[in-house]
């Protein structure tokens, strides 16, 4: 029989990674979802909050808190974000192509 593990986080903080998707950005509220590769973690984090905008690539750092959504799961509820173009070669090169 396996036993359900459940990952402790705490509650508050901060966390940065890159932004590997954008899920939903609402251009008018500026409400986003984000996936959100976080160093140290495995897998991609959901990141909520708003930006007036935001591109994958970009670095994130934000401050919040860890909620769980009925529906979605684990996710991290920023009350505040700030994004850093891509630096990276691979990066602007990738941004190059998206279409204008």
């Amino acid at each position: 029989m396996n036993a359900a593990i459940l990952e402790r986080r705490p509650t508050t903080g901060e966390i940065s990674g890159l932004v590997e998707r954008v899920t939903l950005h609402n251009d008018d509220s500026g409400f986003c979802v984000l996936r959100v590769k976080v160093r140290g973690q495995r897998d991609e984090t959901t990141v909520i909050g708003s930006l007036p905008s935001v591109t994958a690539w970009e670095s994130l750092s934000a401050e919040g808190g860890w909620v769980t959504d009925k529906a979605h799961g684990l996710q991290f509820k920023a009350t505040m974000m700030k994004t850093v173009p891509p630096t990276t070669a691979e990066a602007i090169l990738w941004l190059d192509r998206l279409p204008v």
